[in-house]
């Protein structure tokens, strides 16, 4: 008789207590299933204990032959709790030493390497892998980049970019004008340019020019240069707000000598300097010579004797007029900012932004050489600075050598913002390059 028959004849002997129903007989039966399924259960449980004990009895009676056998026995899940926990460690803490642990695990291993990649380690290298170079606007070519109010400027030779979001856009300029600066800081509808206006070196003048809407207004710095001096400017800044124009410049003086027999009357084309003579192309006689000596002493004279002549200096004016010039320390542009409304030019003491003018002293690390650039964010302060193997980046996740950020030696940095992003223009041993803060 089975268990259902069983079911059955019980329920019929105490059927005036129980009505009969038709799923009763099944559920009794899983009743009865799940009972000698614990059994069965408990059964093995206790077999596998019984085989335990045995394993660990003969471990016992291994062991106790052979005290440098247990040794090693003890030794080995030590090394390796001892490296699970280094791993756990470093993975709480989102460090950079996931990617130099040597697990002894192959499984750990890749578990470590999926961590370090989402977490995006914040301190030491970590700025690295969320610092992104960016491509100038013509692939190939050396571009200068610099920042104007809260937008990012590019040169490539003549030609002039904004960056507008992901992409470049060239800027209409003056045909008329060489251009050396842009102010961006008010938007392109007032778009401000410096530059030199006219074609002849020994006559051109350097402007700045203010457009409002389709006019252009016209500043014209005065020329305070000897005779026959002419200027080669290598970079320049310009800011323009309602109280002042202020342009700042690195350029190079030196002696022309076809600008010097012009301003003698004397009308060549060309023209060079050897042993105190001149040797000119004369557009009437052709080739011909003229004596130094006898052009009289002349303002630049010192100029054949000391070579060209490199110098920085800041030039502002309040209405376009009476400018003022001060030359500044150094052979590398003053940087510009507006703060307060007024233009103030950065100096050895201090880094200028716009709204920003830090203290060098107070934010420069204990072991750095010197501070060369500082920006304060909504995130804290990052700061460029120079140690003795190099130039270095901090911010509020850590620190890392700029040439491990570009992959090439840095010479100079500086900070800035694209719009809402952190962006940082590196100088290389192999030209100017930008990069983005999470690009």
């Amino acid at each position: 008789m089975n268990l259902d028959d069983e079911v059955r004849r019980h329920l019929r002997d105490t059927g005036e207590q129980v009505a009969l129903t038709p799923g009763m007989v099944d559920a009794v039966r899983i009743r009865a299933s799940s009972r000698a399924r614990r059994q069965r259960f408990i059964l093995r449980g206790l077999g596998t204990l019984i085989v335990l004990g045995a394993i660990g009895g003969l471990v016992g009676v291994l062991s106790s032959r052979s005290n440098e056998q247990a040794t090693s026995l003890n030794l080995a899940p030590l090394a390796e709790t001892d490296q699970t926990t280094k791993l756990m460690s470093a993975d709480e803490d989102s460090s950079a030493s996931l990617a130099s642990t040597s697990p002894t695990y192959e499984t750990v291993a890749r578990a470590a390497t999926e961590d370090a990649e989402v977490t995006s380690t914040p301190v030491s290298g970590s700025s690295e892998s969320r610092w992104t170079k960016v491509e100038g606007p013509v692939t190939g070519a050396t571009t200068e980049y610099m920042y104007s109010g809260d937008r990012v400027l590019a040169r490539v030779i003549s030609q002039w970019f904004v960056r507008d979001e992901s992409s470049w856009r060239e800027l209409e300029m003056p045909a008329s004008l060489k251009v050396i600066a842009v102010d961006f800081g008010a938007g392109e509808e007032v778009l401000r340019v410096a530059g030199w206006l006219g074609e002849d070196v020994c006559t051109r003048a350097l402007v700045i020019q203010v457009r409002d809407g389709n006019t252009w207004k016209r500043y014209e710095l005065p020329n305070e240069f000897a005779t026959g001096l002419v200027s080669a400017v290598s970079a320049a800044r310009l800011r323009v707000t309602d109280h002042e124009l202020v342009l700042s410049r690195v350029e190079e003086l030196s002696l022309d000598p076809v600008c010097l027999l012009q301003s003698r009357g004397i009308d060549v084309v060309d023209a060079e300097i050897v042993d105190g003579l001149i040797f000119a192309t004369d557009r009437k006689a052709g080739r011909v010579v003229h004596s130094l000596d006898k052009l009289g002493p002349f303002e630049a004279q010192e100029f054949l004797d000391t070579g060209p002549i490199q110098r920085s200096m800041v030039s502002r004016s309040a209405d376009g007029d009476n400018w003022g010039t001060t030359l500044v320390m150094g052979q590398r542009v003053a940087e510009l900012g507006v703060v307060d409304g007024l233009v103030v030019s950065e100096d050895a003491a201090h880094t200028v932004h716009d709204g920003q003018r830090l203290d060098r002293n107070q934010l420069i690390p204990p072991v750095a050489l010197g501070l060369i650039d500082a920006l304060a964010s909504s995130s804290g302060t990052s700061l460029i600075f120079e140690r003795e193997e190099g130039l270095w980046f901090r911010d509020s996740s850590g620190e890392q050598p700029l040439e491990e950020l570009t992959g090439l030696p840095s010479l100079w940095g500086r900070l800035g913002f694209d719009s809402a992003e952190l962006t940082m223009v590196v100088e290389t041993s192999q030209g100017p390059a930008l990069f983005v803060l999470g690009g």
